[in-house]
């Protein structure tokens, strides 16, 4: 066995099981021997391998992402501007949404992955709800969100990831999960690199209901999300390293566990603080982004067994002359 995936129950859904200790006397975390990944329920699994198997049309494009939103004039110091939607969603809470220093970096390290052509990067102003519901999401590959999310665990349909906050009437910048059900998404994965991503309301026989639960129901085959409120910086450098990894042909939780474990290794980072907060659930084997062949070295095998066939012809016909 060198897979484990977790369908956890009540609170356990709160607990990344990559952390446990496998050997007390060398102080091994499990994800250094295993690979780990989860799933909300052992039928939504069923379901997301089934509806992967069967459905016909691939996206073409690599990656979607959106991040680094402006919030208003007063986003350095935390404030949230008296935005309505604040209150009105969540009257009873102290929200401030600061800029997040590193998301802009992380998105222009992850753009540099891709090749130009097959990417959409969406920042500061045009990072809006109004542009991600007027983009094909089913042409990505991978959705990618690095921004503040506020998560309800009493109303999970108010949950949202923050995007452009201005005086737009028609979208009021905060993706709501009731909204993420209606998007239509073809993705393998979807990434909301933002704080406690992964939690919502607990209810029994359910499990989690937020945020990961509506991009399942949406049309992604996996979601990468976190489990607190994660360090900016730190989330930064293990995006970036996950989607180099992503980009080699690995699976996602193999991906995923390198970077921890380079994480680990490091030192600086390898708190469990800085790496466990990130977990995946859904279809996690996936390799996104298979090894393509050389078309110079099909051509160049090619024409070898042609010149093969062509001085075996000639040596023939000499023969029986």
């Amino acid at each position: 066995i060198n897979t484990i995936i977790f369908v956890p129950d009540d609170i356990l859904h709160f607990l990344p099981f990559e952390t446990l200790i496998t050997n007390k006397d060398k102080n091994d975390w499990l994800i250094e021997n295993y690979k780990v990944a989860y799933a909300p329920a052992a039928s939504s699994l069923r379901e997301i391998i089934q509806r992967k198997k069967t459905n016909k049309q691939k996206a073409k494009k690599d990656i979607l992402a959106f991040g680094n939103p402006y919030f208003g004039p007063r986003e350095n110091e935390g404030e949230n501007n008296g935005n309505d939607t604040i209150k009105v969603l969540f009257p009873n809470r102290s929200i401030n949404l600061h800029r997040l220093k590193y998301s802009g970096s992380e998105l222009n390290k992850i753009s540099a992955i891709f090749a130009k052509s097959k990417q959409k990067i969406f920042q500061r102003e045009n990072a809006s709800e109004e542009q991600l519901k007027d983009n094909n999401l089913a042409e990505y590959k991978v959705i990618h969100f690095a921004t503040h999310s506020v998560i309800d665990d009493n109303k999970p349909d108010n949950s949202s990831i923050i995007l452009l906050l201005d005086e737009d009437p028609n979208e009021d910048g905060f993706l709501q999960t009731r909204e993420i059900y209606n998007l239509k998404l073809n993705s393998d994965l979807v990434t909301l690199s933002a704080c406690e991503t992964a939690l919502g309301e607990l209810i029994r026989g359910e499990g989690i209901v937020g945020l990961n639960k509506a991009f399942f129901y949406a049309g992604t085959s996996a979601v990468l999300m976190s489990l607190w409120a994660v360090n900016d910086q730190a989330s930064c450098q293990l995006m970036e390293r996950f989607y180099r990894h992503l980009k080699s042909s690995e699976s996602i939780m193999d991906a995923l566990r390198n970077v921890k474990l380079e994480m680990i290794d490091s030192g600086v980072l390898s708190h469990p603080y800085y790496w466990a907060g990130f977990v995946v659930s859904g279809k996690a084997d996936e390799i996104i982004f298979p090894k393509s062949t050389n078309k110079w070295l099909l051509l160049g095998v090619s024409l070898v067994l042609a010149g093969g066939i062509i001085f075996a012809a000639v040596r023939s016909l000499k023969q029986r002359h």
